[in-house]
């Protein structure tokens, strides 16, 4: 069948496909929701050996986990230490029924060293990171190669892609709407109470895609600490920091398919069933009890939970287990999520956003609704450009400005229940860790125990309550704020370098007024960058070489009589169009002049299909 459209494409063979370093790779489209990934292939090794020191560690030095890799056109010097604050100190996990004594110190959180503001978390298993790195130009995800390259035998391990690089998945999230209860009580509020304790359930098919119950923590703590930012970061019309600890893990293995205690244990559950399995528990220890499965729901829904109101009726957070009218004992403070979407496995960026979507029901949010609160659906370009906000009842991919906050209506609708509700069930949050080597809110700075603390700026965590993680008198800065301080506790002079240059960002120079680094100046977008395969885009290597033609990424097709596994270093364009397929046909250049360019310049072997 002959398509009726002309469709370009630009192969781009890559000089270096295996490139000293890190290995990196250049790779086309993941899966059918991201379309640009890089491979890496530190040495896994190594730092195995540095988590199991930091595990074990007994002085704060070595409790700090380094890892360094190069990959989209830039340095990562991951700084990272043991994340404990998303796990209530009496963290109870059971596997396949049974109570296990579980540390969670393969959980780690931190930051790029040198860059204040960037934020680093994941997990370290088999010497591989897995999780998330926030910078100033925009958030990357590492996940395990194997997760979707089962079948191809590639020179590395894992895989980086940016927040851009995602295309829109049709999410589907629904809401169950309250239902008369026998017996309610009011409660009131207390203001110091902000944070929501969660028991997290994973069914045995969570289980059999991740395949280990480290894997399955890391997940949960992933999403945990992606929802926490956002509710974190939400003023809740002066109720603020709302947090967000795991207080009870319950893992269902594969062998868990054959309980018969295990109400998850059916395959074909609709979701609908699936939710209510889940609230004939009872969860009256907890805010939110929510199971997470690998389910392909029907209609390709992702998340289902009860709404939460301030009064008349029952659901979401804090709500006890009560008789219903239907003779059934239920708990509504009841969620669930899946990581499958028509039988592809969602990115974990989409997975958080349903995630912050469903307890945003929870809370008490209804979906959102009016040109207030569903911008994108304007037919002004510079609303709709800013996309919709969490709420909005369908597909947001998480790339545009909205996406990840919350409208005025939400916030209008969960400040009412948070007020009502969260006396009953919330506790106090913990505080940041003054000697953990970050300096986090509350703190001046922090160069760790006295026993590991070289600055002289700082007082170190074990002085009093008064002193400790602050400036000593008369000091300016510590070093432990960043590289613009010197060890003599003065702002480094203006123009000094404090950050190396990068394909996409010219070097960092120290402003003479601050500790930080501050962002380098982007380079002009569209500059060439990771061997001529992407693009400089707003300080970054994320937008693919394409886009400098106006073209858009598309599947190499192999040439016939070629292994598939060469396609990895290849980079193929097609023209923009709503009706047709990117598909390989007959060779030829309709850029001729920039074809003899990069073949004679810059890269030695190109060729042009369409």
């Amino acid at each position: 069948r002959r398509l009726n459209c002309s469709v370009i494409f630009v192969l781009v063979v890559l000089s270096a496909c295996l490139v000293i370093f890190t290995g990196y790779l250049y790779g086309n489209r993941l899966n059918k929701y991201v379309h640009h990934y890089e491979g890496l292939s530190y040495n896994t090794y190594e730092i195995h050996d540095k988590h199991l020191r930091a595990k074990r560690a007994l002085h704060h030095q070595d409790a700090f986990l380094h890892l360094d890799f190069h990959a989209h056109g830039r340095h990562f010097n991951l700084r990272m230490k043991r994340d404990t604050s998303l796990f209530a100190e009496d963290l109870k996990v059971s596997v396949g029924g049974q109570e296990v004594n579980y540390d969670t110190s393969h959980i780690y959180t931190g930051e790029i060293y040198g860059e204040k503001g960037t934020l680093s978390h994941g997990s370290v298993v088999d010497g591989k990171f897995e999780g998330f790195i926030q910078t100033y130009q925009g958030k990357f995800y590492v996940e395990p190669a194997e997760r979707y390259l089962k079948d191809r035998d590639v020179p590395f391990h894992s895989v980086i892609y940016h927040e851009d690089d995602i295309t829109g998945v049709p999410r589907v999230v629904k809401k169950v709407s309250s239902v008369p209860v026998l017996l309610r009580k009011r409660r009131m509020a207390q203001i110091e109470k902000n944070t929501c304790q969660l028991f997290i359930q994973t069914d045995h098919l969570f289980f059999k895609y991740y395949k280990t119950r480290e894997a399955v923590i890391a997940q949960i703590s992933s999403h945990v600490k992606a929802i926490d930012a956002i509710y974190q970061g939400t003023d809740f019309m002066g109720i603020r920091n709302i947090s967000f600890m795991v207080k009870r893990i319950r893992i269902n293995t594969t062998t868990d398919e054959r309980d018969r205690s295990n109400p998850f244990r059916f395959a074909n559950i609709g979701v609908e069933k699936f939710l209510e399995l889940n609230s004939e528990q009872n969860h009256d220890d907890y805010c939110l009890a929510y199971v997470f499965t690998d389910r392909d729901f029907d209609d390709g829904v992702l998340g289902l939970a009860w709404v939460g109101a301030p009064a008349g009726s029952s659901g979401g957070i804090c709500e006890k287990s009560k008789l219903y009218s239907d003779g059934k004992k239920k708990s509504l403070n009841t969620g669930i999520i899946t990581v499958q979407n028509y039988a592809s496995h969602v990115p974990p960026k989409v997975s958080h956003i349903t995630f912050a979507h469903e307890i945003g029901h929870n809370f008490g949010s209804p979906h959102d609704s009016g040109s207030e609160c569903t911008p994108g659906e304007s037919k002004a370009q510079d609303k709709k450009e800013k996309g919709n906000y969490i709420m909005y009842a369908r597909a947001t991919s998480g790339d545009k400005l909205n996406n990840n906050k919350f409208s005025v209506c939400s916030v209008r609708n969960i400040s009412q229940v948070l007020e009502k509700k969260r006396g009953s069930c919330f506790v106090e949050s913990g505080q940041p860790i003054c000697g953990n080597g970050l300096v986090e809110p509350g703190e001046e700075c922090d160069c760790g125990y006295s026993d590991q603390c070289r600055d002289q700026c700082c007082y170190d965590a074990g002085q009093p309550d008064n002193r400790k993680c602050k400036l000593k008198p008369n000091k300016v800065c510590s070093p432990s704020q960043g590289l613009c301080c010197t060890p003599e506790c003065f702002y480094k002079g203006r123009n000094e370098k404090c950050r190396e240059e990068s394909e996409c960002a010219h070097q960092g120079m120290c402003n003479g007024g601050t500790a930080q680094c501050p962002t380098s100046e982007p380079k002009a977008n569209f500059t060439a960058c990771h061997g001529e395969t992407q693009v400089c885009l707003n300080g970054g290597c994320s937008g693919s070489i394409c886009e400098k033609y106006g073209l858009e990424v598309c599947t190499c097709v192999s040439v016939e009589g070629k292994d598939e596994t060469d396609e990895l270093c290849h980079v193929c364009c097609g023209e923009k169009s709503e009706s047709c397929l990117c598909v390989c046909c007959r060779l030829r250049s309709l850029y001729p002049k920039e074809r003899e360019r990069y073949s004679l310049n810059r890269i030695p072997d190109i060729n042009i299909l369409f």
